[in-house]
């Protein structure tokens, strides 16, 4: 069986981009597709290390944009979701993919959908299982130094489930 393809939307993308890690995805499921309108959002007005890694990761097939779907669902269409979050929700119901959200409102409407979620923080918990990573929490001091937000209750539950 092959691994689930993953769906990511700006947030991830972007503290990926920040943390110099946009290969983990790819390493860790089938696929990461991005659709075009979320690619329009992390391209614009980002840091330009950041355009740059997004950049590299797109050149060496370590995501594809993918255009959005034209069609979403009413109850998808309704939510208050930002363009993105509900381009990469619409187009992970479209594959039965995973989905890369950091933000609340698109990880309940995604659970509600009956998507798989999983968020930064998630994924870099499988990359350290998977020996990727050494540690983790100077990765997660390095974004909420550069402006990233993440809750610090569950920054802390994550780094104690690891034992760090």
């Amino acid at each position: 069986m092959s691994a689930p393809l993953l769906v990511g939307d700006s947030g991830p993308l972007i503290a990926l981009a920040r943390l110099d890690l946009l290969a983990i995805p790819s390493r860790l499921f089938g696929e990461l597709l991005v659709t075009s309108t979320v690619w329009q959002e992390v391209m614009r007005g980002q840091r330009e290390a950041e355009h740059s890694g997004l950049s590299s990761a797109l050149t060496k097939g370590l995501l594809r944009v993918v255009d959005a779907p034209e069609q979403v669902p009413l109850a998808l269409a309704e939510a208050r979701l930002d363009a993105g979050e509900r381009s990469a929700l619409a187009l992970a119901l479209l594959h039965a993919a995973v989905v890369l959200v950091d933000e609340r409102r698109g990880r309940a409407c995604a659970s509600v959908m009956g998507l798989p979620v999983i968020g930064t923080l998630g994924l870099l918990v499988q990359a350290r299982a998977a020996g990727m990573l050494a540690r983790l929490r100077p990765l997660t001091d390095a974004l909420l130094h550069s402006g990233y937000f993440l809750a610090q209750p569950l920054v802390d539950r994550m780094l104690a489930s690891v034992g760090e």
